[in-house]
């Protein structure tokens, strides 16, 4: 590995600390609502660092990010279209 893939990995790397670091100060500073929120952004803004520079995957066509991404929608509109069932316990007569 060469001087510039090792810079590039560092980079990274302290991105993922800070981005660590900016969600426990979230959690001990922001109100309950709005740290879960910031926490879970930061996690998926991690994961995608993870995935795209660990995983080499910024690399590869785009079908295998079609692959991974379109069951991802539906579990999401899935979620959203029964939220109400969740969270009114709505049932029919």
């Amino acid at each position: 590995m060469n001087s510039a893939e090792e810079r590039h990995y560092l980079i990274i790397w302290l991105w993922l600390v800070v981005l660590v670091a900016i969600s426990v100060g979230a959690a001990s500073v922001l109100p309950k609502v709005q740290a879960l929120a910031l926490v879970f952004s930061i996690a998926i803004v991690k994961a995608v660092l993870v995935a795209r520079h660990y995983m080499h995957l910024k690399n590869e066509k785009p079908i295998y990010y079609a692959m991974a991404l379109v069951p991802l929608a539906f579990i999401i509109l899935f979620l959203f279209g029964l939220f109400p069932d969740f969270v009114y316990h709505v049932t029919k007569p």
